[in-house]
């Protein structure tokens, strides 16, 4: 259960990030420098944030499972996570349907900053993989002498 809370939260995080770096760069590119972030901005993206690290743990939790299957769960994870916050970036007016290059720069955005994140985790868990490999290698080295 802790290893659950650990990972919903280090998710959170690099979420949140995501999506602040995203919305400060839409309205710098939307709205120039005089761009404000408003706090009900700041929460809606937390909440989008909070959403996407639960799914994160739904979805893509479970390493045991086949390339092909993981491979499906990454792309439902990102149609779900890309709807909610296109459907959040609609309505707090990060870009426009009626200009139709606003929502590709957008989309590239968040293809960008999922891909990002989800590579960013891969290694990490990469990583972690790795180091439990070697301390395990050094603990049956040593049980054998």
């Amino acid at each position: 259960m802790n290893e659950k809370l650990d990972v919903l939260k280090a998710m959170f995080t690099r979420f949140s990030t995501q999506f602040l770096l995203l919305d400060s760069v839409l309205l710098v590119l939307t709205k120039g420098k005089s761009a404000r972030l408003y706090a009900a901005e700041v929460l809606v993206i937390l909440g989008i944030s909070a959403i996407s690290a639960l799914l994160y743990l739904l979805f893509l939790y479970d390493k045991d499972v086949s390339k092909k299957k993981m491979l499906i769960m990454q792309l439902s994870y990102f149609v779900i996570v890309d709807t909610i916050v296109t459907t959040a970036g609609y309505f707090l007016h990060w870009f426009s349907f009626q200009n139709i290059k606003s929502f590709i720069i957008f989309e590239c955005i968040i293809i960008g900053l999922c891909a990002i994140t989800i590579l960013y985790s891969y290694k990490v868990d990469s990583n972690t993989a790795r180091k439990i490999s070697e301390k395990l290698k050094i603990l049956k080295s040593e049980q054998e002498n």
